[in-house]
């Protein structure tokens, strides 16, 4: 797809919630979110469909600006854009691909992460805490590392569990099995 995009500044009342959104942010990370913005600004544009002005990428950082009386007003209820003149099936196909290109966080990755910020000095226990939405227990756990199992994700052998719905029954020769995203046993 080679679609016409052009950046805008748009105001948040004339965009719509896509029906078929693939994504959720826990309350938690969306208080997180608006806490970002607050202190950063909306580092990236919303992605629209042109036609409708259908959110393809970016309904957290709308929900955001519009349920927060103080981002709303500092914005003037208005926010960067890319609006792209695709179908609404290009449109469904974006929001997957930019939703799953960004990935998962990987705990092993985040402890070691967490571990080095930690160790910097630039945050007492409290800040980085409050900084990254984590509970006291959360932070502990990924700065001890001690139950967070480091796995080879591609060598690891998945039950039978995770055989897909739609495969045939009694037959487990010919199936390939899915890796889960975040394997825990």
């Amino acid at each position: 797809m080679k679609a016409s995009v052009e950046l805008a500044t748009v105001h948040l009342g004339s965009l719509s919630p896509a029906p078929w959104r693939a994504t959720h942010v826990l309350k938690p990370d969306l208080k997180l979110l608006t806490e970002s913005i607050r202190e950063y600004g909306v580092l990236s544009p919303l992605v629209v469909r042109k036609e409708s002005m259908t959110i393809i990428d970016g309904f957290h950082r709308y929900v955001s600006l519009q349920n927060d009386k103080a981002l709303l007003k500092s914005s003037g209820g208005k926010v960067l854009a890319q609006v792209i003149d695709c179908s609404e099936v290009e449109a469904m196909v974006m929001h997957i691909r930019l939703n799953r290109g960004r990935g998962n966080v990987v705990s092993h990755h985040m402890s070691r992460l967490l571990k080095k910020i930690n160790q910097s000095g630039a945050y007492d226990i409290r800040e980085l805490q409050s900084a990254l939405g984590m509970n006291v227990m959360e932070i502990d756990m990924m700065l001890d590392g001690s139950l967070i199992k480091m796995r080879k994700i591609s060598e690891h052998t998945y039950s039978k569990a995770w055989v897909p719905v739609e495969a045939p029954s009694g037959k487990m020769e010919n199936i390939v099995l899915e890796r889960p995203p975040n394997p825990d046993r």
